[in-house]
Formats: C-alpha cells, structure tokens, sequence
C-alpha cells in the first residue's frame, strides 16, 4: 500500500531490499581459486596461464558486483526510512494547516 501523502511505498522498498540480498546469496563464498589451480591439468601452459587470469577477473568482478549491489540494497532500506519519516512530517504539517484554518 503506498503511504498517501508522497506517494512512495515504503514497504515495497524493504522488499526490494530484501531481494536484492536474497538475490546475493549465491554469491556468497563464490571462489574460484579452487578451479584456478587445476589449470595445470590443461596441458598447456597459456591455456592454464589463461584460465588463471580467467578466474581472477571473475573473482574480483564478482565480489565488486557483490558490494556495490549490497549498498544499493542499503540504500533502498534508507530510502524507506526517510519516505516513511518524511511522509508523517508532510502528514503532521497538513492537519496543522487544517487546524489552523478551521480556528
């Protein structure tokens, strides 16, 4: 239900939220070295040089993916916070000015 005076849903920002860190859990303990060091069963050694450099950028890119998207997800939990926060002083400042008038 989105909270009447701003017009943002807070809740469906937790849920976002909360999505987003679900959506992470996969990632989570992601580790390629294992792999990186069989490469030598490849019988080449550019072919394992290459896999090696291979499993490094996917590890580094995966744990920057990870963070960035876990910041977002914070973000969005902030987001809600401030809309719901925001909302009640807008809500607060509308019944004065009605108060106000109907004096």
């Amino acid at each position: 239900m989105a909270d009447p005076d701003l017009g943002a849903d807070s809740q469906a920002l937790k849920k976002g939220a909360k999505d987003i860190v679900e959506a992470l859990r996969p990632t989570e303990g992601f580790n390629l070295e294992d792999s990186a060091g069989q490469s030598s069963s490849f019988g080449h050694t550019s072919a394992a040089a290459s896999f090696v450099a291979f499993c490094a950028t996917w590890q580094v890119g995966g744990q920057i993916l990870s963070q960035s998207t876990a910041g977002k997800a914070a973000g969005l939990v902030s987001s809600s916070g401030t809309f719901t926060e925001t909302d009640g002083q807008v809500r607060d400042a509308a019944n004065s000015v009605k108060t106000n008038q109907g004096k």
